[in-house]
């Protein structure tokens, strides 16, 4: 199965390269985790969640996005959220930069290097040692191209999910038939994209590392604190 680390135009800084490339930061670091439409063009909307390093290394980067970070999110002119906007118009109306707050629990994000997909681990209750993993939630993206403290990707729109007990199936491919009639993505795009899903369900079905159940039990350094985005405060807020 052909894969296409970029299944659309990459939009990243000059200079930026492939995960996997040093130098590499350390734990705990500050990590800027961008995603960036086709085409981007400084100004424009995108979305920046800041994250704490977990590894960063050769085989990719795993980060960790916590409860209650504020985020730069695309939203809709009068501030909804992008996925709060009716499909039938959603990628034709125009976007504004808002604050977003990560709602939820935190979630483990685990790039691996050269791969057209992330995996983000959930969990449902994380009061207690003994978090509740509800599954793994595969999303398909341009392969991540870093510079020494940002990544950058495309969100794909179709993902995969995969629950504790191995079940999957796809997600949001309605979206992805929306995103080819309003002209977000071509029929070829959207074909390359199914491929790139058809792959990351291989991976998992062949315990890639990013799959490993270590992950499910992985905990947050309870000295990090919820890391902060620069230059939030001059962005209009979102929906809470």
């Amino acid at each position: 199965m052909r894969i296409l680390p970029q299944g659309t135009p990459a939009a990243v800084p000059d200079g930026a390269r492939p995960l996997g490339e040093g130098p590499f930061l350390e734990p705990g670091a500050q990590i800027d985790w961008h995603y960036r439409k086709p085409g981007w063009q400084p100004g424009e909307p995108s979305r920046i969640s800041p994250m704490r390093v977990v590894r960063d290394d050769e085989r990719g980067l795993v980060a960790w996005l916590a409860p209650g970070t504020l985020q730069e999110a695309p939203g809709s002119s009068d501030g909804q959220r992008v996925r709060e906007v009716p499909l039938a118009r959603r990628w034709l109306e125009p976007r504004t930069r808002i604050v977003e707050r990560w709602r939820g629990n935190g979630v483990l994000c685990i790039a691996p290097a050269g791969m057209p997909w992330s995996i983000w681990l959930f969990w449902s209750d994380t009061t207690g040692p003994d978090w509740a993993f509800s599954g793994w939630y595969v999303n398909l993206e341009n392969a991540h191209l870093r510079t020494d403290r940002d990544t950058f990707s495309s969100d794909h729109i179709l993902d995969v999910e995969i629950d504790p007990a191995g079940g999957i199936h796809l997600k949001d491919e309605d979206e992805l038939v929306a995103a080819i009639a309003q002209g977000r993505l071509s029929s070829e795009q959207a074909a390359q994209i199914e491929r790139h899903a058809d792959a990351a369900i291989a991976s998992f079905e062949a315990d890639d590392w990013p799959f490993d159940s270590a992950w499910t039990r992985w905990r947050p350094d309870p000295a990090w604190t919820v890391p902060v985005l620069a230059g939030l405060d001059r962005l209009g807020a979102g929906t809470p």
